[in-house]
């Protein structure tokens, strides 16, 4: 299983582990921001979507909800967590409002 909460949608993993059904991924991202790739983003398997200016609170509770489906939904071996600070309150490319 892949976590992905950077601030923008994923492409790599998602055109690596395309057809690899041993591999579940949960992305959450700013739909509003780059790369709106759609083709990669037909392999996310759950798809988190958010709007810029999303705050803390917002994020976390969107966060928990859809960590509880992804655990009803696939048995992982072994979880990635890729983690990038452009969630961060502040990026001008990430533009939510999460803070440390």
């Amino acid at each position: 299983m892949i976590i992905d909460l950077d601030a923008h949608q994923g492409n790599g993993h998602e055109m690596d582990f395309a057809h690899d059904g041993r591999v579940y991924i949960l992305d959450m991202y700013n739909t509003e921001i780059y790369p709106q790739d759609y083709e990669a983003r037909r392999y996310i398997h759950q798809r988190v979507e958010l709007l810029s200016g999303v705050s803390t609170k917002e994020y976390l509770e969107r966060l928990d909800k859809e960590l509880e489906v992804a655990q009803n939904a696939f048995e992982p071996e072994l979880i990635l967590y890729n983690a990038g600070t452009d969630i961060l309150n502040g990026d001008p490319l990430g533009r939510l409002k999460v803070d440390t």
